[in-house]
């Protein structure tokens, strides 16, 4: 499957379950495409990082927007963080942390159960 397909799914549908199921659901869709695509560990963590990364950017500035910063602004004076974007990119980038671990364990799964054949080597 194509590396940017696998990206956007991840992203669309972590965009949209967050909205009706729990914060940890963003981890279901890597681990599946994990699970049944055959590809590499560097890709598919890419494909989990990215895509659930981007979508939790637009998740928490949708969310920053709707309540006017009430929220971003008493977390940052919690953590002592500068101001809201820094906060937006540590935490979009925690998500995309959990969205690469949860495709290479799915892909990791594959492996278990999915032996590859060692190639035999000719040599002359």
């Amino acid at each position: 499957m194509n590396f940017l397909l696998r990206i956007l799914i991840n992203g669309i549908t972590a965009y949209y379950l967050v909205g009706f199921l729990t914060w940890w659901c963003i981890v279901i869709m890597p681990f599946f495409l994990g699970c049944f695509i055959k590809e590499n560990y560097f890709t598919h963590f890419l494909s989990g990082f990215i895509g659930i990364g981007i979508a939790w950017i637009f998740l928490i500035i949708n969310t920053d927007i709707s309540n006017q910063s009430i929220i971003s602004e008493k977390i940052i004076h919690i953590l002592k963080i500068e101001n809201v974007n820094l906060l937006i990119i540590y935490t979009s980038i925690i998500g995309g942390l959990i969205g690469g671990i949860a495709s290479i364990t799915g892909y990791s799964l594959q492996r278990i159960f999915i032996k590859d054949l060692p190639r035999k080597t000719y040599r002359d």
